[in-house]
Order: C-alpha cells, then structure tokens, then sequence
C-alpha cells in the first residue's frame, strides 16, 4: 500500500469533509419531503355536494384533513387564496394534532375567481412555514365553481322536484345556454356541513326535507343552529313538515317557526297547493287518495302568514325570522306526489320566492357608467355600479387618454429626432448624447411626476357607505360598510372597520388612526367581517372571470385575528391606485325611533313615528307592503304622522331615483358627475319591489348584494323606515396611514318597525 506523503494528507482530508457534506446534501434532497414534514396532507375539498360545489365571491368552507406525523404537532394551518384581484388572501387558524391521528379542520374563506390561486400551508407557532401543498396536489375532486350571477340553492334529504325550477320560465339566461339556478344536494349525514353561518353565505335558500332521518339529526345538533342563524342574518330556509312534526318542533326549528306543528289530520285533496303555484296541472287529480298534512298552529302569535290553506288548515305559511324568512310546507316533500307533479317547478319558484336577480346580459352593453370611470360600460349588477361609485374621488384630477398620448409623442420627438438634429445642428458634437439623452429621461420622469403629485395630490382619500339594518322587533342590527382607499403613497396598511351604537350622543370621527398598541375590536357581542369587495361580471376585474390575474399591488394579506376574519392586515397599495374592501357585522339592537303603526285598511299603515336620536333622519320613508310614504326631514325628537304624508307606491319610487346613480348629477366644475350612493344602496334594499321592465329600462341586477334586499319582509307586513344619517355606522380604522384620511361619508339607515293588530290598537 501506497503511504501519502505529508504535505498531501490535509488537502485529502479536505476532500473527504467535501464530499461528506455533498453526500450528506445529496442524501437530504432525495428524501421524500414528507420524512421532514411534521403533518401529512391527506385531502381537501371545497364548498358542498359531491362535486365541490362553491360560489364565486361568497363565504366558503374549506375542509382540510391532516394526519399527524411521528410526534405531537402544535402549529398553525394558513389556507391561501386569490381575492378578486388576484392577491394572496391567508386565513389562519391554530391546530392541535396528536401523532398519528387524521383530523379535519375547517377554514372560511372567499374564493375570487374559477381559477383562483389555492395553497395550504402548516407553520409553527412562531409563523415559520414548514410545509405548503397546492390544492391539485392533495384534492381528490376539481371544485365546481357557481358563477356570481346565479342563484344557488341548497337541498338537505330527498325534497322532489326542486331542481325542476331551472326550467321555468324566466330563469334562463338570455343565450339559451343553462338557468341562473342552481341547485346542489347536501349530504346531511356527512361531516361537510357547516357549523357556522358564514358557511351558508353563497345560499339564496336551503330546503329542508324533514322526513329525513340525516337532516333531522342534523338540525338536533350545532349544524342546525348554523343555518337559523343564517336565515336569521337574512337566509332563507323552506322547510316541508309532515311525520316527524314532533321532533322538528321539538329541533332547532322549533321556536323560529311561523307556525307550530301540533299533529297530523287527513285531507282529501291538496288543490290548495295548485293555487298558490299557479298551476294548470293540479298536484292531486281527481281520484287521488287522501294525504296527511301537518297541523300548523298560533301562525298569527308567532308573526306567519298563510299563503295557501284547505279547509281552513294552513298548507304554506311564511314568517320572518330577524332579517330572514322561513316557509313552513304542512307536507312531506319527498313524497311520490311532488316528484309527479308536472307543474312542480312552478310549487318551488313560489315556495322559495324566487325572482331574477340577473340584468338582462344582452342590455349589458347599453348601460353606462360614471364618465371618466374604469368601468364605462358592461355593468350589470348593482354591486358593480356601487364599485363604480366608491371609485368616484373629486379630488383626484384625470387626465384624459389624449393628452397622455400627444405628451407620449413629444416625449419620443425629443428622445429621437429632437436629440439627434440638437447635437448635430447646433452643438455639432454627437458624442455628448451621452449626456442629453440622460438629462432627457430624468427631466421628463421628473416633471411627469411633479404633475401627478399635483393632480393626483397626497392625501389618503376614503369614500364609504354604510347601511345598517335595526329589527326593533327581534333586538337585532346588522350592518354593512364599503370603502374604497386611495393611497398617496406605496404602503401596506391595517384595515378593519369597528361598529359604532347609533344612539351616542356625540359622533364619531369618520376615521381611526391605530396606534402601535392593541387594534380597536368591536363591542362584546358584535360580530364583524371585513373582507375585499369584487364586481360579479365575467369581465376583466370582474369575479366572473378567472382568478389568475395579475395584481397590481405584488404582495398578500392577512385575515385577523388567528382564527378570526375582524380585520386584514398588511394590504399592499401602490402609489396612486385604489382597493374596495367590504365589512359585515350582526349583534344586538337598540331602539332607533318609537312608532305606533297599525294597518289601515288592506295594503296602507296609519300611526306615529318620533325620532329617538339626537341628530336628524333625512329623507326620510316609510315602506309598507308596496307603498312608499315620503317623510322627508324628521327632527330629532320630531314626531310625524304617517297617514298625513303623501304616498306613492314603492317601484314608482325607486324609479324616479335610478338616474342619481346611473348618469349622476354634473358637477358644475366639470368633474364627472357623481353618482347618488344612498340612492344605490336603497334599490338594493328593495330591488325586488322594482317592477319588470323591458329593453333599455330594465334596472340592474342584484345578485351579490341580495342578502339587503328586504322586500319579502315588507310583503309580510313589516313597516321599515328608511333614512340618511351624517354619521357613520362603523368607524374605518386605518393602521400605519401616512396621515389622518379623508374621508366621504355616506350612511343610509333602516328600521324595521312593529305593527299593532287592528284590535289591539287604543280606540
């Protein structure tokens, strides 16, 4: 054997310690990656049914499940995905998952188009990221994505017949292609169903088959809470009773009912059903057999309706839940009769209330916009229209598309010909464009600049609208807060929007700047979601599209707190650009104003309403069934009397105020005209009061604002008050602003009133 020479030993040794660590390196990278990983991803679906059912834009459940590795595994779970513009929106929840054990964690989030950005990702508790997996690579099914536009509803058992209401007429699209409804079946004995609210939020309603078993069992437990509190928030549940009476009242359903289920009785014919879905073919022929419907009971004590009844036995009652509704259906719906029954989608239109939410896509074209905005033509939806609105910032100057080009020419004459005959004509010395063509560039970028300071300015601009809700029969209020921030400056800020009690006595400023401490939380008992806000066209921007596009602010943001969806953290906007974010909140009511409304003859209301508060309700009305009473200015501590104001009815109304927000009102400095936001929000407090037009005239849709409609209310014989406050509903809270934000209010407020029976009212 061959001895090394002693000058040579250290460099081999050398060479063994590199090639140590390269093997050692080598060995490390050709480990499966799940070796080092302290979870394994198991799977992940989406939304609902066997098809991953989700709607575009909504609140959506996202079901993780994890194993745990060898040891313990303490951490964070980060579900990551795209808003409507494409930037990386994270929801954080905490996790606790033993070693070896599989468990499911439920995350919510809102998906921004069909083809959004989807990760997950699994920290430690510090926020170190230790392992992330794409959706592709761990889903076993490709999400069916539901357009914005459409209506979606949700089935819970067997219920016949309710997917026949995608062939009624009125509810296909203007091509021919398919319906704007959607129906999903929901597997109530599956761990998939929500235990929160928000789960349901893409739902126009949910019917609930009783009959059963999985969807009693259900209702029995946390899961059926979530949906009365849905229907609560402004959902609507259809429910068909018949043999299990007795455990639906005795379920969650029981006290919000309309009606309570007290047994069975038999009926020979069920040609009451007919009658209230318009049919030509009758649901039982003659020579049926009897049928067995449920008992309902104490309709008027708990605020029902009857829409249909046989022999004095109500067959469909309808009754409000907060802002909610629930129809009772004195029937199984499973049964035989439904599913041969020819005019059965007709039964369901009617029993889930159904109306078009979509414009008219052929119109599309035809409706314009605010001059000078992005969006100046293919609006067809309210929510786009109020995009268009926030956008509106007077004190933003434009410059017109002309002008940029003639400034680009000139530009491009000096950088070329006008520096080229320069050196050559008058310096005679073409080496020193080394030295002009620089001072070009820098002069020009400089003055560009310059100008855009000076037009576009340096404040941080807000434009807000608030709607809030007061149910003074049920104690409730809900709220919803859009506002639209444009940035001076390339900054990431802290975004939340914090309740405020309407009847303090002293108004609160338009803005909150956080400090370094704890950020500002709602009150206890107030529940608040802030989230962005998107437009549901399938244009560019729009929800409708694709979810892969490229933003413009090159960085993501944060839900917070850990587990929480109160406010977004460090959302990016570069210099001069705009975010629209949106904000939702529920929690407990105080009384607003005090009435004495009884009804007056068939469809009117008489009676008193006094302003409670220390500031005044501006144009103030009065809506009632399908009437509109004009109020106009209530003085604090005023008192009016319905009866002596005039009236009209409510469609009439609202169409005399669609140019505010459509055309707008000129400037007389000749800015764009700006578009009435209270106007906007009130045709989609009762867009389904509007009447149906035809051709140019048809209104906007309502299709990702329809939870604010509450127009099915006012046909129960609700009384809502609606007026214009200067004060905002919820302070807007802006961490790590360049300075104090100037913002531009709008609040638009609605009562709902009680209303005395005619016996009951003082002689």
């Amino acid at each position: 054997m061959m001895n090394t020479p002693p000058h040579e030993r250290p460099r081999n040794r050398f060479a063994r310690w590199i090639a140590l660590a390269a093997l050692g390196a080598w060995a490390v990278a050709a480990a499966p990656a799940s070796a080092a990983e302290p979870v394994v991803f198991e799977d992940v679906r989406v939304g609902f049914g066997g098809e991953d059912s989700f709607k575009i834009g909504a609140w959506t459940p996202i079901w993780v499940q994890l194993k745990g590795g060898g040891a313990p595994f303490r951490g964070l779970l980060d579900v990551v995905i795209g808003d409507d513009d494409g930037s990386p929106a994270t929801v954080r929840q905490a996790i606790d998952l033993p070693a070896g054990e599989t468990r499911t964690y439920v995350a919510y989030s809102r998906i921004g188009g069909r083809d959004s950005t989807f990760s997950i990702e699994v920290r430690d508790e510090s926020g170190r990221r230790l392992a992330s997996r794409s959706r592709d690579q761990v889903a076993r099914a490709t999400p069916t994505p539901i357009t914005p536009d459409d209506s979606w509803i949700l089935t819970a058992g067997r219920p016949q017949g309710v997917d026949m209401v995608r062939e009624v007429a009125g509810f296909k699209r203007a091509d021919g292609r398919a319906s704007e409804l959607v129906v999903t079946a929901l597997d109530a004995s599956s761990e998939r169903m929500p235990g929160r609210w928000l789960g349901y939020d893409g739902a126009k309603a949910v019917v609930l088959d009783t009959a059963d078993p999985a969807t009693m069992e259900m209702l029995a437990g946390p899961r059926g809470q979530a949906l009365v509190e849905w229907a609560r928030r402004g959902g609507h549940l259809v429910v068909g009773v018949g043999s299990n009476w007795q455990a639906v009242r005795d379920s969650a359903l029981g006290p919000v009912l309309p009606a309570e289920p007290t047994g069975r009785e038999r009926v020979q014919s069920l040609e009451a059903l007919d009658t209230f879905a318009n049919s030509t073919k009758p649901i039982t022929p003659p020579g049926s057999p009897a049928h067995m419907a449920a008992k309902l009971e104490n309709v008027e004590a708990r605020g029902g309706r009857v829409l249909a009844s046989t022999s004095g036995l109500p067959m469909v009652v309808r009754g409000p839940l907060g802002f909610g509704r629930i129809t009772l259906i004195a029937v199984d719906v499973e049964e035989k009769v439904f599913s041969e029954w020819t005019d059965r989608g007709l039964f369901w239109v009617q029993a889930l209330d159904l109306k078009r939410d979509r414009f008219e896509e052929d119109q599309a074209a035809t409706v314009g916009g605010a001059a000078g905005s992005f969006y100046t033509s293919g609006v067809t939806d309210l929510a786009s229209q109020l995009r268009v609105a926030l956008e509106q910032f007077p004190r933003v100057k434009l410059v017109s598309f002309g002008l940029v080009a003639f400034l680009i020419f000139l530009y491009i004459l000096a950088i070329g010909p006008g520096d080229y005959f320069f050196l050559k004509k008058v310096l005679k010395r073409m080496e020193l464009t080394w030295i002009t063509f620089p001072l070009i560039v820098t002069a020009v970028s400089l003055l560009a600049y310059l100008a855009a300071y000076r037009l576009k300015g340096n404040d941080l601009l807000v434009n807000k609208v608030d709607a809030i809700d007061v149910d003074q029969v049920s104690g409730l209020t809900r709220g919803r807060s859009w506002a639209t921030l444009f940035s001076p400056q390339n900054r990431d800020y802290d975004l939340a929007f914090v309740p405020v009690a309407l009847d303090s006595v002293d108004a609160p400023p338009p803005a909150v700047e956080e400090s370094a401490g704890e950020p500002p939380r709602p009150e206890a008992g107030v529940e608040v979601l802030t989230s962005w806000f998107g437009v549901p066209e399938g244009r560019f921007g729009g929800m409708g599209g694709s979810g892969n596009r490229f933003s413009f602010s090159g960085g993501g943001y944060d839900y917070a707190p850990v587990g929480g969806l109160e406010r977004l953290e460090h959302v990016r906007l570069p210099i001069w650009s705009t975010k629209t974010l949106s904000a939702r909140w529920f929690g407990p009511a105080r009384p607003v104003v005090e009435s004495d409304l009884m009804l007056s003859g068939f469809d009117r209301v008489a009676g008193t309403v006094t302003n409670l508060q220390t500031y005044p309700l501006s144009d103030a009305i009065l809506a009632f069934e399908k009437r509109a009473y004009l109020l106009g200015e209530i003085a604090p501590g005023q008192t009016i009397r319905v009866e002596l104001q005039s009236d009209r009815s409510l469609s009439g109304e609202l169409k005399a105020r669609e140019p505010n927000y459509m055309t707008g009102v000129a400037n007389t400095d000749g800015s764009p005209a700006t578009l009435n936001r209270g106007d906007l929000v009130l045709a989609a407090m009762f867009h389904e009061a509007e009447s149906r037009r035809t051709g140019k005239e048809q209104p906007l849709g309502n299709s990702v604002l329809h939870d604010l409609d509450l127009t099915g209310q006012l046909l129960l014989q609700r009384p809502m008050l609606v007026a214009r406050i200067k004060r905002p509903a919820a302070q807007v809270a802006i961490g790590n602003a360049p300075s104090e934000p100037k913002v531009e209010q709008t609040t638009v407020l609605r009562v709902i009133l009680p209303l005395k029976a005619p016996a009951a009212a003082k002689p």
